[in-house]
């Protein structure tokens, strides 16, 4: 049984393959950047804290007048 040298163990061409993992690499980039936009629009620890900082400060300096 000759063995054709286009293909792999599963029939599949070269070509074939590599375009099914530039697919699964598309599909992953998209997973990453909506993971990503997700994790942006969440407020940061550092950022909460900055702002109860902020607010205690004016409240503090509004009291005193």
């Amino acid at each position: 049984m000759p063995h054709n040298t286009n293909t792999n163990g599963n029939g599949l061409t070269q070509k074939e393959m590599l375009l099914m993992v530039l697919e699964g690499q598309d599909k992953l980039n998209e997973r990453i950047d909506s993971l990503h936009e997700k994790v942006n629009a969440k407020i940061s620890r550092q950022e909460l804290a900055g702002w109860v900082v902020v607010v205690g400060t004016l409240s503090a300096l509004s009291t005193q007048m």
